[in-house]
């Protein structure tokens, strides 16, 4: 079978195209660092990488930034600060300034921020900025509902679990769960009748329990790994620890206290 130099190029021209984009993958060699990367670091590459995959770039066409707030005026500081302002509702305003706290990681701050905003990319927000197609807004657990903040992290029959687990079994007390997920901070972390010095402990707890059920959706959709809500509590209950007993100085309590009688630990008699 003969071809012409013309078929041939355009047939060289794509093949470079495909090598192109498959090198900008996880563990494409146009990822280069300096050194290994944290385990919430490749989360975040697998997230870009998702981003990118999507664009189209053309031939002959410079590119260029390109501010979508305002498309003539550009980038400014005082726009952004309106946008951000009118934008979040009172609630979640009330809520996510709260979450900078000195006894968790900065990233974690920065996540529940995003996360009490409806800002961090479930599969819902992804395809709402066309990054996903429409027909992939599934829950990555398997549950066939549409992969929303709020169904994440207190609908999901398998993540639900998790807060079954930590709050009925681990804690021990009753609750009744919220709508949303705004509401479900502020509920949680101020519980009706308990002291107010817990109030400081119930809060590393929400953090470091979002944060778990964050890691285990996206072990699952990247790593194909089964969700286990068992998994994830004792994942948040080490977590948990090692941040308190990290940035507290006189700790009055043990691991093994922690594990076994929160409660006690954070005076709640």
């Amino acid at each position: 079978m003969s071809i012409s130099i013309v078929d041939a190029l355009k047939v060289l021209v794509n093949v470079l195209k495909l090598v192109s984009l498959m090198a900008w993958e996880v563990g494409g060699h146009s990822w280069v660092w300096r050194r290994r990367l944290m385990a919430w670091e490749e989360e975040s590459v697998r997230e870009c990488s998702v981003l990118l995959s999507h664009v189209v770039l053309q031939e002959n066409i410079q590119d260029h930034w390109r501010w979508v707030l305002d498309p003539i005026h550009g980038y400014s500081v005082s726009g952004t600060y309106r946008y951000l302002s009118s934008a979040a509702e009172p609630m979640a305003t009330s809520a996510f300034n709260d979450v900078w706290d000195k006894l968790v990681p900065v990233k974690v701050s920065i996540f529940v921020w995003r996360l009490l905003q409806d800002r961090i990319p479930t599969r819902a927000n992804l395809v709402r900025r066309l990054v996903l197609q429409p027909n992939l807004n599934l829950c990555a657990a398997g549950c066939d509902s549409v992969e929303t903040t709020d169904h994440l992290f207190l609908q999901c029959n398998y993540f639900r679990n998790v807060w079954y687990y930590l709050i009925g079994h681990w804690l021990g007390i009753s609750f009744v769960f919220p709508g949303r997920i705004q509401e479900f901070y502020l509920q949680f972390t101020q519980l009706a009748g308990m002291p107010r010095a817990s109030y400081h402990y119930l809060k590393v707890i929400w953090l470091a329990s979002v944060w778990a059920i964050w890691k285990a959706r996206n072990n699952c959709v990247f790593n194909n790994m089964v969700i286990d809500p068992h998994i994830t509590l004792e994942n948040v209950k080490r977590t948990s620890f090692l941040w308190l007993s990290s940035n507290v100085t006189h700790l009055a309590f043990g691991f093994h206290d922690w594990w076994q009688h929160p409660l006690l630990c954070m005076g709640v008699r």
